[in-house]
């Protein structure tokens, strides 16, 4: 049995030094996975780690290398304040004040002092020995966790707590708002939620709002994600492979010219590699950094998913714990369902010149570039066979009043619609239950999502381009344009309008300074939108043809068909697949990127505009009269 002086010793070897700076620790700090650091060490460790990540979502623990999510929700703090949001290390904080024991705070209390020997991790006090004995008989306190301190070490556990409002200072979550889905406090109430009405207690939340279906799918959607983030890894630790075996290619080729010819071919073929090594490091490190950015979300993922995992049961009626998780989750995925995923490919290209023999007047062996295609991945999307998938017909309602052209999804179960004639924009489920009314100083038509966070509505006879909130649907900025707009479409910071007699492109988000006409001798082309490649697609509705252009202006493709009359609305699935509406033929045709009909859907009367939920495979169908039909699509 270890004596007081063995004790004492292990406290000091133990538990004293900060295994970053091998200090005494200075303010410790605990991460979820037990280990305590200084908060300047864990701060430095934190920021170093993130540098390359975008957005930073965890960093891994310095010691176990186990990754630590970021608290709050994303992008809510800063990188630089991370580490001051972790609980303190209240034993450690006591054990670093530099005294060589430790008394029980029950005895001091009592005017007594008795060496410490155990920390409750319920109370954050040390007890010595006969005050552990009464701890474990009184009601209260009986099941609280008390360990020995010399067992503590630096580790300290921190029980993840879903039940307490992150935004009022830890107050405790009771309520759940139906119309956000959000768990809310008594803060949260009379503030956030002040205009909802439907309201419940967790426990009584019904396995209709939440129940293990809702699990069940959140699951398997995250699964989907986790397995599409896996893949695109995959794919760019292979082009890494790639490079490498390019590397040795060109330096044969180089090889077998450059050893029959003299020393100043040596020298040109030295300058040459050192431009080709200099490029794949370059390229290298490119890949190496979005590696670790996808590794990092995917890491982020994980984390929460294994909670999510362990924290719900197969009963019928889930606990309030399992409905808190699953929220969780749900916010979770949809955060990380709002980022763009782009797929880095990188390819070297080298051209040995036809001139090599003139040696004398050759100031390079070969040209060598790299070559950089980078497109947005639906990582949260089922690959589905378009040409024999079910289309499930999810609801179908009626908007009153209502002059449709356009809206999109602000998350799976609300729509934002366009109210041309009443001068306002309409909030729904996809029940068709009105939650909001948004008037607008104009009519509006067309809308699409810009950057995740706002959402564009055209008013054509306006002549201007209002810039939405996605939270809170007010209006944030106003932008004139110097004719009629109708529909838009973004991709980054490339916005493109139809503006009926033209297309307009603009290189930086509505800059009237850099804008340019792509299409000026077209008629009718209200609806546009924005491939995953860059390309520029619109629809001209008297001549019932579909155009796709380049962003320098090149048409690549016209797609016509006899049964598509009309087309109006359209739209781009996270595949590149152009979904078209035939407003008088009463369909949909699925176009691929390169012009050729996949798949004409029919079941709708007169359709004005399709909208995709982004990276998933539902989408809705605006109809005359103020129709709408949600559908989605799934394998046979």
């Amino acid at each position: 049995m270890a004596n007081a002086g063995d004790e004492e010793s292990s406290l000091t070897t133990d538990l004293m030094l900060c295994s970053i700076c091998l200090e005494q620790y200075k303010l410790p700090v605990s991460l979820p996975c037990s280990h305590s650091f200084c908060l300047t060490c864990l701060s430095k460790h934190i920021i170093t780690s993130c540098v390359k990540c975008d957005p930073p979502l965890g960093f891994p623990c310095p010691l176990c290398r186990k990754f630590i999510p970021a608290p709050g929700k994303i992008n809510e703090h800063s990188v630089d304040r991370w580490a001051k949001l972790f609980p303190e290390n209240k034993l450690l904080a006591l054990i670093a004040t530099g005294t060589n024991s430790i008394y029980c705070k029950s005895c001091q209390e009592d005017d007594e002092e008795s060496k410490a020997s155990s920390w409750c991790m319920d109370c954050s006090e040390v007890l010595c020995d006969d005050c552990v004995k009464c701890h474990k008989k009184v009601r209260l306190t009986r099941n609280h966790v008390v360990v020995a301190i010399t067992e503590c070490s630096a580790s300290f556990h921190q029980s993840l707590s879903l039940d307490k409002c992150e935004t009022h200072g830890g107050r405790k979550l009771e309520i759940i708002c139906k119309e956000h889905l959000l768990p809310c406090c008594s803060v949260c109430v009379t503030k956030e939620h002040d205009g909802c009405k439907t309201f419940c207690q967790l426990e009584d939340v019904d396995a209709n709002t939440v129940g293990p279906h809702n699990v069940k799918n959140l699951q398997a959607e995250v699964e989907t994600m986790c397995s599409n983030l896996e893949q695109i890894i995959t794919d760019e630790k292979t082009n890494m492979s790639c490079l490498d075996n390019a590397s040795d290619k060109f330096a044969k080729e180089l090889s077998g010219i450059t050893t029959s010819i003299i020393a100043t071919i040596k020298k040109l073929e030295e300058k040459h590699l050192d431009e080709t090594a200099k490029l794949i490091k370059e390229s290298k490190s490119k890949l190496e950094n979005s590696v670790q950015s996808l590794e990092h979300r995917l890491s982020y993922l994980q984390y929460w998913k294994e909670k999510l995992t362990k924290n719900v049961s197969n009963e019928t009626i889930l606990k309030t714990n399992e409905i808190l998780s699953y929220i969780k989750m749900k916010h979770i995925y949809e955060s990380m369902g709002n980022l763009d995923y782009p797929k880095l490919e990188i390819s070297i290209q080298t051209e040995i010149l036809d001139s090599v023999q003139k040696l004398t007047s050759l100031s390079c062996l070969a040209k060598t570039t790299s070559r950089e295609k980078s497109k947005q991945c639906a990582i949260n999307q089922r690959i589905v066979d378009l040409k024999c998938a079910y289309v499930v017909n999810v609801s179908e309602f009626t908007i009153k009043n209502c002059n449709l052209h356009d809206g999109e999804f602000l998350s799976r179960d609300k729509l934002l619609l366009t109210g041309y004639k009443n001068k306002r924009c309409v909030l729904c489920n996809t029940d068709g239950v009105v939650l909001q009314e948004i008037p607008l100083p104009g009519n509006p038509w067309g809308m699409c999502m810009h950057v995740g966070n706002e959402v564009l509505v055209t008013l054509p006879l306006s002549q201007k381009v209002v810039v939405l909130d996605a939270n809170s649907l007010e209006i944030k900025q106003s932008v004139h344009i110097d004719r009629r707009c109708f529909g838009i479409s973004t991709s980054g910071n490339t916005a493109v309008i139809g503006a009926r007699d033209s297309v307009l492109m603009f290189d930086n988000f509505l800059d009237k300074n850099i804008c340019r006409p792509l299409a000026t001798k077209t008629k009718y082309a209200d609806d546009v939108a924005l491939g995953g490649d860059g390309n520029i697609i619109f629809t001209n509705y008297s001549e019932n043809v579909l155009n796709t252009f380049d962003k320098s202006g090149k048409m690549l493709f016209k797609y016509s068909h006899e049964e598509l009359k009309s087309p109006y609305g359209l739209t781009v699935d996270g595949h590149g697949n152009i979904f078209v509406c035939g407003g008088t033929s009463n369909n949909i045709h699925i176009v691929s990127n390169d012009g050729k009909t996949l798949r004409i859907l029919k079941g709708v009367q007169n359709p004005l505009c399709i909208k995709f939920l982004r990276g998933t495979n539902r989408f809705f169908v605006g109809e005359e009269d103020g129709r709408v039909k949600v559908f989605e699509l799934q394998n046979s």
